[in-house]
């Protein structure tokens, strides 16, 4: 009769085994996809590419669209544990959130999430709401995020904002949009910190973020509101 006890500890490497199986699939998947497209790539190609059968690839993905979604699923779930969360004691928003904005914009412009943005691009003819899927699952928390903290400091009079949800994906979108355009235009330099410092700046404006005094929160003393508040 099987020992349960040793079937039990052969688990761990089962799953260590299935873990790095389907992470050398998607790797493939993702050199190929690159390569040929979503529509050009074939499964025994990615089969290749990753040394693995073809039976041991649709046992983890199922079919290649399958595999696809997956591959931007495991991005986006990548972007978003990257990302760092906004400190909701912040007193001062305009840094607080240029700081957030710099961290997605870096975040965005990676060579990993460079790549899979032309991915996502290029297969749009197939996926027409696989853009919309990988904005929300890549940047939906730090969405939540932005949002609760600009309530905040709307409640404390930092800032005046008439909807800080629609806000909070304005700016996440913008975020998107100008890597996107960059991504359109290849060979552009990488944003210095003052580059993506006033790039954030434009973005917090355009999504109807106003400070009380002007986007330093500083008054002609250097005080923010919060301190005039608290002298």
């Amino acid at each position: 009769m099987p020992n349960d006890n040793f079937r039990g500890s052969d688990r761990p490497s089962r799953d260590l085994r299935t873990t790095l199986t389907r992470q050398r699939i998607l790797e493939g998947a993702r050199q190929v996809f690159l390569l040929n497209g979503f529509r050009g790539a074939s499964i025994d190609q990615i089969a290749a590419e990753a040394a693995v059968s073809k039976g041991s690839l649709h046992y983890h993905f199922g079919r290649k669209e399958d595999l696809f979604r997956s591959l931007v699923a495991e991005e986006a779930a990548r972007i978003a544990q990257a990302l760092p969360s906004i400190d909701p004691d912040e007193p001062d928003p305009c840094s607080a959130l240029r700081q957030m904005g710099g961290a997605v914009l870096e975040t965005l412009n990676h060579p990993t999430t460079a790549a899979t943005l032309r991915l996502i691009i290029g297969a749009l003819g197939s996926f027409p709401r696989l853009g919309e899927e990988f904005l929300q699952a890549s940047l939906g928390p730090i969405m939540e995020q932005i949002a609760s903290y600009l309530d905040v400091q709307a409640a404390f009079g930092e800032i005046r904002i008439d909807n800080s949800r629609a806000a909070a994906e304005e700016f996440a979108r913008q975020c998107l949009t100008h890597v996107i355009e960059r991504l359109l235009v290849p060979g552009q330099a990488l944003l210095t910190e003052p580059e993506c410092t006033a790039v954030v700046g434009d973005i917090l404006r355009n999504c109807g973020v106003r400070w009380r005094h002007d986007l330093t929160g500083q008054d002609s003393a250097g005080r923010t509101p919060r301190d005039e508040r608290q002298a």
